[in-house]
């Protein structure tokens, strides 16, 4: 639907139509609230369609595993909950430690294990039996997730809208939110271009790079920074054998998955403060210097890569938080709350944070695992920390 459809009025407008605010309005429908989603774009055509879309519970927060590892359960039954599929492919997730870091290693073990993910710990020896192609003469141990895997962002994105609107949402492509409307301290509605106000009392920002702009003049100012994210489309090989697994490579500051049956998708594992960026709007060609630079990082761990084909890639940008996991909260005037600052791995996570933030909206009780996401956080001190933290050795290969 368009604009000029548009209802005069709705219980709550979810504004974004990417992952998590799809997530939000579909959670927030099955709880029989009239919600209006209303997306700029078309569906998934912001930072949703150009995620790397990994599922995994690799967290060394206690709060990020609880909420990935619930995500996960979902995309495993995407299209029984929903009816639509996400294309949820498993290929387990494999990441290794060298010798001086094993105490930490052990302890992310025990930590993931004491949340209830199947992680198994190989010998460098079992990971290369299990994965051929992976270089491990540097490693000493490894963790192997039999469970995780990669989905369509796109796909998912728009099984959530559809399936939002299957139980009674009204989903809205090309609605530009120009501002939030407040009455006597309180959110009266939003004022759309081209179709005037539209009046409600509970409104979810959850428009990734662009949330902190529209909030501007009614809430507080977010700790939001843009920072670049690159990733290369490499085809394998043609003998290089089965598609290889998920596997983070911490030294060499570089994550794979498999892109169907003859492509790898690779990135960069960190949102490096020095890529911070002004334009949160920017989605270009990936450079060919970083792609190589992305492709010789891989080929330290994969070496046949070295003779794969550049097939393309892409950068954009990340809203990033100071501690790195998103704010989700009732912040401002009343009846406004925001999901935003994922810092490039919120796709997984889409799952239950629409769950719990639709828990929140419908019912104005904060849930439990919410509150380490409060706003407030990083004013009072107390920023999401890691439980067990694993070291990471920066950009440069040792």
């Amino acid at each position: 639907m368009v604009a000029p459809d548009l209802p005069q009025e709705a219980e709550v407008v979810v504004v974004g139509g990417g992952c998590m605010g799809a997530s939000i309005a579909f959670h927030l429908a099955r709880r029989d609230v009239d919600v209006v989603l209303l997306e700029k774009g078309h569906v998934a055509g912001g930072a949703t369609g150009h995620s790397g879309a990994l599922v995994r519970q690799h967290y060394e927060a206690r709060i990020g595993i609880r909420f990935a590892r619930q995500s996960l359960a979902f995309f495993r039954r995407f299209e029984k909950e929903t009816g639509f599929s996400c294309d949820f492919r498993t290929t387990g997730f494999l990441s290794g430690t060298r010798e001086r870091d094993l105490p930490a290693f052990d302890a992310l073990l025990e930590l993931l294990r004491s949340e209830g993910v199947r992680a198994e710990r190989l010998t460098p020896s079992d990971a290369k039996a299990m994965e051929p192609q992976l270089e491990v003469s540097d490693y000493a141990a490894l963790i192997h997730d039999p469970d995780a895997g990669y989905a369509d962002p796109i796909a998912t994105a728009n099984g959530f809208a559809a399936a939002a609107a299957v139980e009674g949402a009204k989903v809205f492509d090309d609605c530009t939110v120009a501002s939030i409307a407040t009455q006597s301290g309180r959110v009266a509605g939003l004022k759309v271009r081209g179709a005037g106000l539209l009046r409600s009392g509970r409104v979810v920002v959850a428009a990734g790079n662009w949330t902190r702009d529209l909030m501007a003049a009614v809430g507080p100012r977010l700790p939001i920074r843009y920072v670049r994210g690159e990733v290369a489309i490499l085809r394998r090989p043609v003998d290089f054998g089965p598609p290889p697994k998920i596997h983070f490579d911490f030294y060499g500051n570089t994550y794979s998955r498999p892109d169907g049956e003859k492509d790898t998708l690779a990135g960069y594992m960190d949102t490096d403060p020095r890529k911070t960026i002004r334009d949160h709007d920017l989605v270009e060609t990936l450079p060919a210097t970083t792609a190589r630079d992305i492709r010789t990082r891989l080929a330290k761990r994969f070496p046949r890569m070295a003779e794969a084909q550049p097939r393309g890639g892409w950068a954009g940008a990340y809203d990033v938080t100071p501690d790195s996991y998103p704010i989700l909260d009732r912040v401002g005037p009343e009846g406004l709350f925001v999901a935003v600052g994922f810092s490039g791995h919120g796709f997984k996570l889409s799952p239950e944070v629409g769950r719990l933030v639709a828990e929140h909206v419908s019912t104005d009780r904060r849930p439990e695992w919410l509150e380490p996401l409060r706003a407030s956080r990083f004013a009072d001190g107390s920023p999401i920390r890691p439980d067990a933290p694993f070291p990471r050795r920066g950009r440069r290969l040792p």
